[in-house]
């Protein structure tokens, strides 16, 4: 049983201030329990008592090292992950999103023009179209790709239903539309050499 005043442990607390001051260790002291296992070796030095403490901070500093392990992997890999997603809308930004031209900054939305009391009322894709080398460029598509293109990208649906629809598969669909889309950016003289992941 523990003395209430121990002087070697009052003894220690004042020629230790510096080392009980230091974060690590006085986050380990907080703990009434590590606290005593301290008071307990410094009052009762034995073999037993100095091993309960020591395995009590190996426990302790573990989890410190174990949590910033995990805190620092975590962030990193946010940042990485983050980097990822940048390059990849670098490299395949939303349709929309793409320049109409490789040194050109003006994008496909800036073309979409929206009106609130006025809804185009028209199932053929180049009605839809303001911009005249896109118009060309859509124009210069089969008929089944323009059909595919205003089923999707006008009327908004998927590939699945766009194949029900005409009464194709969807990977016929897919293919057809990422067909027309390469032959308008080959058409707009786009580019995509530059983005290699």
């Amino acid at each position: 049983m523990l003395e209430k005043d121990c002087s070697k442990f009052r003894d220690f607390i004042q020629n230790n201030a510096e080392f009980l001051n230091n974060p690590v260790i006085k986050d380990f002291l907080y703990n009434k329990e590590n606290y005593q296992l301290l008071k307990q070796s410094i009052c009762h030095p034995t073999f037993q008592n100095k091993e309960m403490l020591d395995q009590a901070f190996r426990g302790f500093y573990f989890n410190i090292r174990f949590t910033a392990y995990v805190s620092s992997t975590l962030y990193f890999h946010a940042i990485n992950l983050d980097k990822k997603i940048s390059r990849m809308n670098y490299c395949f930004p939303v349709t929309l999103d793409q320049p109409i031209k490789e040194d050109s900054e003006v994008t496909l939305k800036e073309f979409a023009v929206y009106h609130e009391d006025f809804e185009l009322k028209s199932d053929n894709i180049l009605d839809y179209i303001t911009d005249a080398n896109i118009f060309k460029a859509v124009q210069s598509l089969t008929a089944n790709q323009r059909n595919i293109l205003y089923l999707v990208y006008i009327k908004g649906w998927t590939d699945s239903e766009v194949g029900v629809y005409l009464k194709k598969s969807q990977q016929a669909v897919s293919k057809s539309r990422n067909k027309a889309i390469k032959k308008i950016r080959s058409d707009l003289k786009l580019s995509s050499e530059d983005c290699i992941l």
